[in-house]
């Protein structure tokens, strides 16, 4: 029965994707419905289907939690269902709705260029600031495994890693302004700042070790296209897909093998990389394993959540943004256990890597399962306020696609996280420059009416 009602789910999402109204061919319910297909429609049919060796061997205890509460496929499918009506009824609010708005932001050509210089020059002195503390940028990169992993102590400017995701907004930018905007001044320039951006992206890739870092990245390109041209364009689809699905596979092994190259040299990577391939086919790891831990998570929720652990309710918000203060700089230690620590703990019995929840699991360590219909409702709210927000913004300014899609992505990628926290410092860099666009910023919210007469 269980099997039935997620591929119902995965059946739901599909037609309703594909049958509701859009503008655009990315938006913000896009991403959500491709994550949660991703995580709560694949991971659990997989699961039942092949078994739960397939849950990813961080997750230690994950098989004594998938699979024993009948309620959860209800849970997931219902709690959709709940995302639905939120969104269509704040859609129809605002179709309903008198109100409009107007958004100028005077900006130069001349001055976007010196501001893009700006943005370059102060990444490169974050990581600088960054890498000191290990002694030089390549000891940094030869470290982030272990850095990464907690094997090594944390460093007092970690902090400034959440400015760098400035350099998202910079690629994605540049590669509007040289690909995509036909009549753009200053041409030379921003091919120059793109060709940087992507060195840039290269170096916090390996800074990072991160797989899901760099295929966010090139894959925000081609999703950008998309968008802008009303175009899936396939022919780039399907290589993008399998560069995609190679990087999960081999990504992790990839970074590992890094450090051997810079100490020893091209022949030395090739050997390592070569004998942790032959260590993961003898593991049989599946490519599936990475994104069960957000199913797992719920089903451990639902058993420990307001029972071994106290509902956590609005706090993992408020540390959100807490934690935006540079703890390890200002020496300021924190109190509570985060939501990833409690999550780890029962899923490994101690906290060896992280382990993130997932939506639905952070709604139920928040309520319990009235969290998940609470939650999913007022995200779906939330969605429907993205679509519409940048609709607007759109008829304005067609280069705003790159705040469209970063904020869509990070929307549609709470449903594979469910840490506030986690949202919060990828896209602190996002932040800041919104904030500071906005400072110059010129809105107007005026009425229907008033936009007929005047």
């Amino acid at each position: 029965m269980a099997l039935f009602i997620y591929l119902l789910l995965g059946f739901s999402i599909f037609y309703y994707e594909i049958t509701r109204k859009k503008y655009f061919y990315i938006d913000p319910i896009t991403m959500f419905n491709f994550f949660y297909f991703l995580v709560y429609v694949i991971a659990p049919v997989a699961l039942i289907v092949v078994g739960n060796h397939l849950i990813l061997y961080d997750m230690t205890y994950g098989k004594f939690y998938f699979g024993k509460n009948i309620t959860t496929p209800y849970l997931v499918l219902f709690g959709y269902f709940a995302f639905i009506a939120g969104y269509e009824s704040m859609m129809r609010y605002f179709s309903n709705s008198k109100a409009t708005f107007n958004i100028d932001i005077k900006q130069s050509e001349k001055r976007i260029v010196y501001t893009i210089l700006i943005g370059n020059i102060i990444l490169v002195f974050f990581i600088y600031i960054y890498a000191s503390e290990f002694g030089g940028l390549l000891k940094a990169i030869e470290q982030a495994q272990a850095y990464r992993s907690g094997a090594i102590p944390w460093h007092k400017y970690d902090f400034v890693l959440r400015f760098l995701s400035i350099n998202t907004i910079l690629l994605y930018y540049t590669f509007y302004k040289v690909f995509l905007e036909i009549d753009t001044q200053y041409k030379n320039s921003y091919r120059i700042f793109f060709v940087i951006s992507l060195l840039m992206m290269i170096v916090l890739t390996l800074l990072y070790d991160s797989r899901g870092y760099f295929i966010f990245q090139v894959s925000g390109l081609y999703a950008l296209m998309v968008i802008y041209n009303k175009n899936y364009y396939l022919k780039y689809m399907i290589p993008t897909v399998i560069v995609a699905l190679l990087f999960i596979m081999y990504g992790r092994i990839l970074f590992q093998s890094m450090e051997y190259f810079i100490k020893d040299g091209f022949n030395a990577f090739i050997a390592a990389f070569s004998q942790r391939v032959e260590q993961q086919a003898q593991e049989h790891t599946s490519i599936i394993s990475y994104f069960t831990h957000a199913i797992v998570s719920l089903d451990a929720s639902l058993v420990h959540a307001g029972y071994d652990f106290n509902l956590r309710y609005f706090q993992d918000i408020t540390d959100a943004f807490i934690n935006i203060i540079p703890n390890q700089l200002l020496d300021i230690k924190q109190n509570n256990m985060l939501l990833m620590d409690v999550n780890s703990l029962i899923l490994q019995g101690r906290a060896i890597n992280i382990i993130l929840p997932g939506i639905l699991g952070y709604f139920v360590y928040a309520f319990q399962v009235p969290g998940i219909f609470i939650g999913m409702f007022i995200n779906g709210i939330i969605g429907a306020i993205l679509y519409r927000l940048f609709l607007r913004l759109y008829d304005f300014y067609k280069g705003s696609i790159v705040f469209f899609y970063i904020l869509s992505l990070a929307y549609g990628y709470f449903a594979f996280r469910g840490v506030p926290d986690q949202i919060l410092f990828e896209n602190f860099g996002l932040i800041i420059v919104v904030f500071i666009l906005l400072v110059n910023a010129k809105i107007e919210i005026f009425t229907k009416r008033h936009l007929q007469y005047n």
